[in-house]
């Protein structure tokens, strides 16, 4: 069977990397063991990728450039488990048990009965491979958090809110009560989460059709801001490979950051997590808990217009995080420091291993994403370099805000 037979099909190759035909439905596996059986050993199964076409035969990928190893014991699989890799990463994924055949969509080769060496995607994201063994019909996955930690909480306690005014003065002042005090909860829940802030790559690839070529708003700094973006897309290749450490991106609207959220859940096969529907308010404001009237822009409308953001409750897609959970996950588990590099008492030398604090660029650009040390979640860059979107889920408890749905965290001033 040629290789190009069907389009849109599955292809499978052999030990070797050479592709021995197609199917356009799934492998069941009684056929895998007939075609382990017949070319003598394990059975790549590449899964179709929009725009790429197949090869005869896969590339041949040197293990001098592995750069991460993985060696996974097959009872740990079914359980969530997950395995962190780096955008266009070069791994190497062993199992303690012969692999019948091996499913994916990311470029990569048999090495051996139980080793596989496959390239990590160039956006941040979920990569899934699943297996098949001689001894039993059921597939398992294996799952690699690609720029992502995954982050597992058990009843732990963490600490909300900041101590904005000192108690004793706050009691003497009642205008200067603190609006959102600090206090120790409880929470169980598993997140994956961003490890660096979304970069110029990243949200060019995917607005890529929402960026026009040659933007025209009358206002000078939207102008300026959508011709940064425009510049971008005509200095970039579709599809091209997004580095991990990238220019962090920065001039994005709420609604282009949800958006973003929305392309990249479909670009994985996930259900988006923002519904935008039209409305006839005309300011900001949170109706209910989800429910929010927000200020939407794009890179071709002129006219200001407003937009209704509803959130689908059956969504495995990504969104942009609640207030409080950035608050978590900027401390970093820290119950005791007013930051998460230290006390009030730290020199900036001490805090800018953590944070920059002022770019040296434009205000459209800004530094490569990660270059400094990461909280103890391993998150980077959670405060300075660039400001990020952070959603209240129910109630806005800043006056100075005046009910808006969202505000900007992270960069030099906080709120």
């Amino acid at each position: 069977m040629m290789c190009f037979a069907f389009a849109n099909a599955q292809f499978y190759y052999d030990k070797h990397g050479e592709c021995r035909g197609a199917y356009k439905d799934s492998l069941e596996y009684s056929k895998l063991v007939g075609l382990a059986e017949r070319f003598h050993g394990p059975i790549l199964v590449k899964k179709p990728v929009k725009g790429v076409k197949p090869r005869k035969n896969l590339k041949k990928i040197p293990q001098k450039k592995i750069q991460r190893t993985f060696n996974v014991s097959r009872d740990t699989l079914g359980k969530e488990n997950w395995l962190e890799v780096e955008k266009n990463e070069i791994v190497k994924l062993c199992l303690d048990n012969n692999v019948l055949a091996w499913e994916t969509s990311l470029d990569s080769k048999i090495l051996n009965d139980s080793c596989l060496i496959f390239q990590a995607s160039m956006f941040i994201g979920v990569d899934t491979i699943k297996l098949y063994f001689p001894d039993s019909d059921f597939s398992q996955s294996i799952n690699f958090a690609n720029s992502l930690k995954y982050l597992n909480f058990h009843n732990d306690e963490i600490m909300l809110g900041f101590n904005n005014y000192d108690p004793a003065e706050s009691k003497k002042n009642p205008l200067r009560k603190n609006e959102d005090p600090l206090r120790i909860e409880s929470i169980s829940g598993s997140y994956l989460v961003d490890k660096y802030p979304i970069t110029n790559c990243e949200f060019t690839q995917l607005m890529w059709d929402k960026i026009p070529t040659k933007p025209t708003f009358t206002n000078s700094d939207r102008q300026e801001m959508a011709l940064k973006w425009a510049y971008r897309k005509k200095n970039s290749i579709r599809n091209s490979n997004c580095i991990a450490h990238d220019s962090a991106a920065c001039t994005i609207f709420l609604s282009q950051a949800m958006e973003y959220a929305n392309i990249r859940s479909i670009r994985e096969g996930l259900k988006p997590y923002y519904i935008f529907s039209e409305t006839n308010f005309n300011e900001p404001s949170i109706l209910s808990k989800n429910n929010y009237i927000i200020a939407y822009f794009d890179f071709t409308k002129n006219e200001d217009k407003y937009v209704q953001i509803s959130v689908d409750s059956s969504s495995n897609g990504y969104r942009l995080p609640y207030y409080d959970e950035w608050v978590m996950l900027a401390r970093g588990g820290d119950k005791t420091k007013k930051a998460p590099w230290g006390d009030s008492t730290a020199t900036f030398a001490e805090a800018q291993k953590y944070a920059k604090f002022f770019s040296e660029t434009e205000i459209f650009e800004a530094d490569p994403v990660g270059q400094l040390l990461p909280n103890d979640y391993g998150l980077y860059d959670m405060f300075g370099l660039v400001w990020e979107h952070v959603l209240f889920e129910k109630k806005n408890p800043f006056k100075a805000l005046k009910g808006r749905p969202s505000c900007l965290k992270g960069g030099d001033d906080q709120v």
